[in-house]
C-alpha cells in the first residue's frame, strides 16, 4: 500500500527563533508550507531550504485563519498544522504516518500535546493532553474567520491518536521569561475582549470581575492539580488568573471607563463583605447553571 502524503502548514510572525528546528522536525512531510504575517525578522530567511512553499499573508487579528490559505495551497492527502513554537517528534511523526495509513472512515484527527514552559515539563497546569485536532484529510476542513485559538471545522468523524510516550506535539518556547508570557497574553486579553464585545455586554460587573480570575486560579493550582508543577505551576497558574482578570477590565475599558459599577465596588469594602458576596454570586451562578440544563432537558 503506497504511504499517505503529509503536507505540513506553519504560520509565522516573527519567529526566528523557532522556525528553522520546526521545519527540521517536519523533513518527512511531503510538503512543508509557511504562510508568513509579514515578518520583519529574519523568519522567512531562516525558512529557506526547509520549506518547500512561502506564502505572504496580511496580518490579522485572528492569526488562525491564515492557515487557510496555506490549506488551500497544500497538495497532500493529509494537513498537519503546526506552530512555529511546536515540535513533531520522531516516535510521533512515525506513529501518526502508521496511524493515518489504517484510517478509512476518519477525517481528523486529534494529537496529544506537551507543554513546556521556562524550560520545564508541565502536565499538569499544561493540561496534558491537551489533544489539539491538527490533521485532516485535504478537503475536508478550514478554520474559522472570526476566533482565536480555535479547531478547525471538519466535516467528518474525527478520533483520537493513543498516547504512546514521546509521541505528542512538544510545545515550548525556549528562554521564554515571565515578560514575555505577559506581553503575549496581553495581545490575547485584546483579542479575546474584542469577540466577546461582538455577542455580550461590554462589562459585567466587579464580581464577575473579581470570580474571573479566582476561579481561573482554582481551575488551574486545584483542579488541573498545578501544585504538582512546583513554582512554575504557581506562578502559571496566578498568571492565568490575571488573563481573566485583564479581559473584565478591558471590557470595562471598552464601556468608556463607565462608573455604573461603583456603588457596587464601594459594597466591597471589607474582606468579609468581599468574601460573602462572591459565595452569593457563586451560588446564583450554580444556579441559573442548573435552571439552563433543566430548562434545556425540558425543551427535548
Amino acid at each position: 500500500m503506497r504511504p499517505p502524503t503529509f503536507s505540513a502548514v506553519v504560520i509565522t510572525l516573527n519567529e526566528e527563533e523557532h522556525i528553522r528546528e520546526c521545519l527540521e522536525h517536519l523533513r518527512w512531510c511531503d510538503e512543508r508550507i509557511i504562510v508568513d504575517m509579514h515578518s520583519t525578522d529574519r523568519t522567512r530567511e531562516r525558512a529557506e531550504g526547509l520549506a518547500t512553499k512561502i506564502l505572504l499573508h496580511d496580518p490579522i487579528p485572528y492569526f488562525d485563519a491564515a492557515r487557510n490559505q496555506g490549506i488551500e495551497a497544500a497538495a497532500g492527502e493529509w494537513i498537519l498544522v503546526v506552530d512555529a513554537d511546536e515540535i513533531i517528534p520522531p516516535q510521533l511523526a512515525e506513529f501518526l504516518r502508521g496511524h493515518v495509513a489504517t484510517t478509512v472512515d476518519v477525517a481528523g484527527i486529534w494529537i496529544p500535546r506537551m507543554n513546556y514552559c521556562f524550560g520545564l515539563q508541565l502536565p499538569h497546569i499544561g493540561d496534558f493532553p491537551n489533544y489539539q485536532l491538527r490533521c485532516f484529510r485535504r478537503g475536508t476542513g478550514l478554520y474559522p474567520a472570526d476566533r482565536i485559538h480555535c479547531a478547525p471545522q471538519i466535516h467528518g468523524g474525527t478520533a483520537y491518536l493513543p498516547i504512546r510516550e514521546g509521541a505528542w506535539i512538544i510545545h515550548s518556547r525556549r528562554n521564554q521569561t515571565i515578560a514575555d508570557l505577559v506581553r503575549k497574553w496581553d495581545e490575547y486579553a485584546e483579542k479575546e475582549a474584542g469577540t466577546r464585545l461582538k455577542s455580550g455586554p461590554v462589562s459585567r460587573g466587579p464580581l464577575d470581575m473579581l470570580w474571573a480570575p479566582l476561579s481561573a486560579f482554582r481551575f488551574r493550582f486545584f483542579t488541573k492539580r498545578g501544585y504538582r508543577d512546583g513554582t512554575a505551576g504557581l506562578v502559571l497558574s496566578m498568571l492565568f488568573a490575571f488573563y481573566r482578570f485583564e479581559v473584565e477590565a478591558k471590557l470595562w475599558e471598552a464601556g468608556g471607563y463607565g462608573g455604573q459599577w461603583d456603588r457596587d465596588v464601594g459594597r466591597l469594602r471589607s474582606f468579609p463583605r468581599t468574601v460573602w458576596s462572591l459565595a452569593t454570586h457563586l451560588g446564583r451562578r450554580i444556579w441559573l447553571r442548573r435552571r439552563s440544563r433543566r430548562d434545556g432537558q425540558n425543551a427535548t
